[in-house]
């Protein structure tokens, strides 16, 4: 990705994501004042809306967490406008994007907690009440790992977004969104509302086993034990797939010369 591909510009309102002990995973409103490329490293300067006593502040566009391995986009456009459903019936015009939560927030939701004029990325660990509950932030080194108390009224959904997708709704562990994405309240014609199970994952990624590709591990993407998962998941649909395509093609009754044994690796993993 370079420079001319991310569509920001000077002078443009955006959020900016934060690496700092202590604001980790916090998402700051912030109007972009410089951009430049120095010796390949795009940077960005930026002042903080909210915080305007704050000097101006000077940061590399793609960071990776102290302890990660993965590089991330650090700013993005400006959160679209959200609604709960009820809202979002009763709106007139068509403004798009529109981000419409389904229901009443529920444990397990993947949220934005508004915290002293910061959004704090997390999770819905218990709910307290209807109008409050508990927020688990990230867990280091890309968030702060603690967890607080907040007002519902406070949060938004957590959305992903880059340069080829756009916004998206990301989904729980077990395949939920808490929220969809609507581009035209006319149509209402939103972004795809389902997610993949790791089953149907591994389904997908055996079609392409026949093929030329390489083997390409969930874990290459992340480190998380979901991924690790899908990774066993899909080596074992491969093996069965495999021990189908070597088995001989031997007549009725016949016993084959040799038989397929499987692989059991060491608990080395070498």
């Amino acid at each position: 990705m370079t420079q001319i591909n991310l569509p920001f510009q000077v002078g443009q309102i955006v959020e900016v994501k934060s690496f700092i002990k202590g604001y980790r995973g916090a998402w700051f409103r912030c109007k972009i004042m410089d951009m430049t490329n120095d010796n390949g490293e795009l940077r960005y300067k930026f002042k903080y809306l909210d915080f305007p006593d704050e000097p101006l502040d000077n940061a590399l566009v793609f960071e990776t967490p102290k302890g990660g391995t993965e590089s991330q986009l650090m700013l993005r456009p400006t959160y679209p406008p959200h609604y709960h459903e009820s809202e979002y019936v009763n709106l007139d015009g068509d403004v798009e994007p529109l981000v419409v939560v389904h229901d009443s927030w529920k444990v397990g939701d993947l949220v934005d907690w508004l915290k002293d004029e910061i959004y704090w990325s997390g999770e819905i660990v218990a709910m307290k009440g209807r109008r409050s509950c508990q927020i688990e932030l990230l867990p280091k080194p890309e968030g702060e790992g603690k967890v607080y108390q907040g007002l519902c009224k406070n949060l938004r959904p957590r959305l992903d977004w880059s340069v080829e997708d756009g916004w998206k709704v990301p989904c729980t562990v077990d395949g939920q969104k808490c929220a969809k994405i609507v581009t035209s309240k006319n149509e209402d014609e939103g972004i795809a509302d389902d997610c993949e199970t790791a089953k149907e994952q591994t389904k997908k990624a055996t079609k392409q086993v026949g093929g030329n590709e390489g083997l390409r591990l969930n874990i290459m993407e992340s480190e998380s034990i979901e991924a690790a998962v899908m990774d066993i998941e899909e080596l074992i649909v491969r093996l069965d797939w495999l021990k189908g395509k070597l088995k001989p093609d031997v007549g009725e009754g016949a016993k084959p010369y040799w038989k397929y044994e499987d692989y059991r690796p060491s608990s080395s993993g070498r």
